[in-house]
């Protein structure tokens, strides 16, 4: 059974958005997050590299859920002290690049 569709907003006069998720719950929320130049250009050169290697679903969104997948199998069950020595760490190393 599909779930019921909720009408989230009007994104142009005669058209209406919407996203399909069981009523009471979201699948997924939108983050804003701040990027320096050239990470979001780096961003979108893998996005466009995806699209031409035959992926043409391939998005920002992709490439940096992706991102966040690998870092949590990096991280682990890292926790407190042990995290934020780790994060410490790979900052220091690309300082010294």
């Amino acid at each position: 059974m599909r779930p019921r569709a909720r009408v989230l907003r009007k994104s142009r006069p005669g058209r209406v958005r919407r996203r399909y998720a069981a009523i009471g719950s979201s699948t997924y929320r939108v983050v804003a997050v701040s990027l320096y130049t050239p990470e979001a250009d780096w961003i979108d050169q893998i996005t466009e590299a995806l699209q031409k290697a035959g992926s043409p679903k391939a998005n920002r969104s992709l490439v940096v859920r992706e991102a966040i997948l690998r870092l949590q199998e990096s991280i682990g069950e890292q926790k407190g002290s042990d995290l934020v020595l780790d994060f410490a760490e790979h900052q220091a190393r690309r300082s010294l690049r």
